[in-house]
């Protein structure tokens, strides 16, 4: 019985408990313990619109918005990658070991999916062929670019 209480209590601890992926604590302790990754890749994620469809719909649609969200961002990466809920409509995925490549392809397939489907993410992400000591940094530029994105997809919105 202590065991299964200490096991319910670190996946309290670490998992998101709407999405079932880690959390930022989870996400915090990886990278206390994250080693040297030759190439690696980032990206960060916000849901757009989230405000507004918990404002029209109430916040369990928003929740199920969020889980859907959490589910296109993973669905590609989590074989190769972590993926984690660090705020309420952020998500990060790291992904260690990935070619440029390769990385590109997925984030054009999660792209494609999204245009399918009703989640609309901003997404930043940065790929590093030697990310030894530079994943504060990576993930740093991979969030601006994500608010980059975040301000030209308003922009886009009021030109229409």
């Amino acid at each position: 019985k202590e065991q299964t209480y200490q096991l319910e209590l670190e996946k309290t601890a670490y998992q998101d408990a709407l999405t079932g992926i880690g959390n930022r604590s989870a996400f915090t302790k990886e990278m206390q313990t994250y080693g040297e990754n030759p190439e690696a890749a980032c990206i960060v994620a916000d849901v757009n619109n989230l405000k507004l469809c918990n404002d029209r719909y109430g916040h369990k649609a928003g929740d199920k918005f969020i889980a859907d969200a959490a589910d296109c961002i993973c669905r590609g990466f989590e074989k190769l990658g972590k993926c984690y809920r660090i705020g309420g409509d952020e998500f990060l995925v790291l992904i260690p070991g990935i070619t440029e490549n390769l990385f590109q392809s997925m984030i054009r397939s999660m792209l494609v999916d999204m245009a399918k489907s009703s989640v609309h993410l901003a997404l930043g992400s940065v790929w590093v062929d030697d990310c030894t000591g530079k994943v504060e940094k990576s993930l740093s530029e991979a969030d601006a670019r994500m608010y980059e994105r975040k301000v030209a997809m308003k922009c886009e919105r009021k030109e229409e």
